[in-house]
């Protein structure tokens, strides 16, 4: 095998930053620095070279030099706006990437088959025999090369026109260059080692390259080799067969991702499925056991938190629509942070208020912990999960993720969250068929346009709840007295009687011992109390003054109690649930009612009250006078009248205070 002479005369027109790497890769030439293009013409003309090494962008000056005969090989950096294959165009003879590889690194070789080529290349191409063409054919399914080891480098003395077309380099360009200018930057060294290495062995190899095309696109290349020997049996040449494996191996690369992203799903799902299982029947579990809501809510709360993909859990009620979420009972790392935890109802940036708004499972994210407004919480994930039966909203269940919170867990505990709220309604409906409770519901009302409230404010006082009675026509009577007293000369009811218009039919002033102000106020059909009495409620307190209505409802159920609050809301502004209680004093049935009053009754009192009910005397014309009653009971008129008296202000006293349903 020659070598090109280490006296070969090399000109480097290269700058300052890879002048000392290119000289040491040229260390095995006579290489003389030159300071520019144009004073390599000055200097060719004084000396000659064997091969000029360049450094530059302008084609202009690639054709210029390479127009001197002297063969030149450019180098390019990858940022380089100048392309090998423009250098090639502008007449290089080689082009050579500056970069950390052996790209670069073999420049000595690369620059010394360039002088070699240019001075034996017709002593090599002779050498290419039409029976050794014909050989290369034979065994060549697809691009065909063929190598010469008798020259540095082992350059291409041969390519046929499939490889011409598969790599963009004509066969002009692609002779009397080692194959290796189809590499770059992504080529896998490791598999150009495989070829080296069977090269200096002397046996075939093949492998697969990602290859770089004459205009830098890539390309899969499979490329097999085979050492064909000479005459005497020593290899001389090496031929290549090149094939575009493009599209197989991008078909793999795609199918493998592809893999491996269904492998990556399907075991996140089946992780899921498997950890939400046991979540849902544990949660089941608990729904089954529980005695009591709150029993309910906190169990499921700590089967969650318990969880490793879950650091807390809380539930807030949002039954009756509350102003604010609070956490009713909670579980899980640090919650005890949760305990002073507020939301407005009507924050549109908070995930748990927006659940409870839009009936949605919401989720979010926020590494400094503020999920909600204000509030900074050691945890960076929170899903907020309604927990709702039918159209009935019973709270919202906020779970802190360890993760981030995806579609999946979110379908998942939006089922949860509706088996959540059907186990509260089954148990709240059966709390109310089992219990005696009735529910209070203390409410304001701050609209000034309500009749009642434009009343208070045009008489200057506050209103106060004596009682009411309901009509057959459907208005309703409302007694109230007022606050401060109110002489009767002071309101002129006849002038108050024209807010009729605004649902006030009439008001009258009635008489009363103590001189206070009491009125009968005569209210239309569509009123407040008429609202109250169609949710099968009973009011117990009302106050009403220029600043609103303030009224306490006992309603018998927590359905009830929703249904009264949204129908409030269509008729007025600014109704707020102040607070609800659970009242446990039982009402009283008629019979329960006949029994207290009756223990309240002395013997001559029921005595008195019987004789006068049985005898006629209640009706008109009386059907027994007091005289022959007295006479029955065997005492004088005025004793009688005075036991039925007593009787009869007990029985009346009892009946407007008492709780009867």
């Amino acid at each position: 095998m020659s070598i090109a002479s280490p006296q070969a005369r090399v000109f480097s027109v290269v700058g300052d930053d890879i002048r000392a790497r290119v000289e040491r890769e040229l260390s095995s030439f006579d290489v003389e620095a030159v300071d520019s293009a144009d004073a390599v013409e000055r200097r060719l003309a004084e000396d000659s070279a064997d091969c000029i090494v360049i450094d530059t962008d302008s084609p202009a000056t690639v054709t210029a030099i390479s127009e001197t005969g002297v063969p030149v090989v450019v180098l390019v950096s990858p940022d380089a706006d100048l392309s090998p294959g423009d250098a090639l165009d502008a007449g290089a003879e080689d082009v050579v990437p500056v970069v950390e590889s052996n790209l670069f690194d073999r420049l000595g070789a690369r620059v010394a088959s360039v002088v070699s080529w240019h001075d034996r290349h017709e002593e090599a191409t002779d050498r290419i025999t039409e029976d050794l063409k014909e050989r290369a054919m034979d065994e060549a399914p697809v691009g065909i090369t063929i190598s010469d080891g008798s020259l540095p480098d082992h350059p291409l003395v041969y390519a046929n026109d499939a490889f011409e077309s598969m790599t963009g380099y004509t066969i002009e360009e692609a002779l009397g260059r080692n194959c290796r200018y189809l590499q770059g930057d992504k080529t896998n060294q490791e598999r150009v080692a495989e070829l080296r290495r069977a090269i200096d062995a002397e046996e075939s190899a093949s492998v697969e390259l990602l290859n770089y095309r004459r205009d830098g696109s890539t390309f899969w290349n499979r490329v097999d080799i085979a050492p064909l020997p000479g005459p005497d049996g020593s290899v001389t040449h090496y031929v290549g067969f090149q094939t575009d494996i493009t599209e197989r191996v991008r078909a793999e690369q795609a199918a493998e991702r592809y893999a491996a992203r269904v492998e990556e799903e399907r075991a996140r799902l089946q992780n899921l499925v498997d950890h939400i299982e046991g979540l849902l029947e544990d949660v089941t579990g608990a729904l089954v056991r529980a005695e009591t809501r709150a029993e309910l809510e906190t169990t499921v709360c700590e089967k969650i938190a318990a969880s490793p993909s879950f650091e807390g859990a809380w539930i807030g009620d949002v039954d009756l629509s509350p102003k604010e979420i609070v956490p009713n009972e909670w579980a899980g790392a640090e919650s005890a942070t949760l305990s002073e935890l507020r939301i407005d109802r009507d924050d549109d940036t908070d995930p748990t208020a927006l659940a409870a708004t839009t009936g949605e499972v919401r989720s979010q994210t926020a590494s400094d912990g503020r999920l909600h407004t204000d509030v900074s919480l050691p945890f960076t994930n929170v899903i907020a999960v309604p927990l709702v039966h039918r159209d009935t909203m019973y709270g919202v269940l906020s779970v802190y993720a360890t993760a981030a919170v995806d579609e999946y867990v979110q379908a998942v505990f939006g089922t949860l969250g509706r088996a959540v709220g059907a186990a509260i309604d089954a148990f709240e409906s059966r709390r109310t068929l089992m219990s005696n409770e009735v529910l209070e519901l203390e409410l304001e009302i701050t609209d000034s346009t309500q009749p009642l409230a434009t009343l208070a404010t045009s008489w200057g006082c506050r209103l106060e709840y004596e009682g009411s009675v309901p009509h057959d026509d459907g208005t309703v009577s409302l007694f109230v007295s007022t606050t401060p007293p109110t002489a009767g000369e002071d309101i002129d009811t006849e002038e108050t009687s024209e807010f009729g218009a605004e649902g006030i039919v009439r008001v009258s002033q009635l008489p009363r011992g103590d001189d206070a102000g009491l009125y009968e106020i005569i209210l239309a059909s569509d009123s407040l109390l008429h609202l109250v009495a169609d949710a099968s409620g009973r009011i117990s307190d009302l106050e009403v003054d220029t600043d609103g209505t303030r009224l306490t409802v006992v309603v018998p159920d927590r359905a009830l109690g929703r249904s009264l609050l949204d129908d409030l809301k269509t008729v007025a502004r600014g109704v707020e649930l102040r607070a609800v209680r659970d009242r446990a004093v039982p009402p009283q049935t008629q019979r329960e009612f006949a029994a207290s009053v009756g223990a309240e009754l002395t013997d001559r009192q029921r005595t008195a009250l019987q004789l006068a009910y049985l005898g006629g005397f209640f009706e008109w014309p009386h059907g027994v006078k007091g005289d022959e009653l007295a006479e029955a009971m065997g005492v004088s008129r005025p004793t009688y009248h005075q036991h039925l008296r007593a009787a009869e202000r007990k029985l009346v006293t009892r009946f407007f205070e008492s709780e009867v349903l």
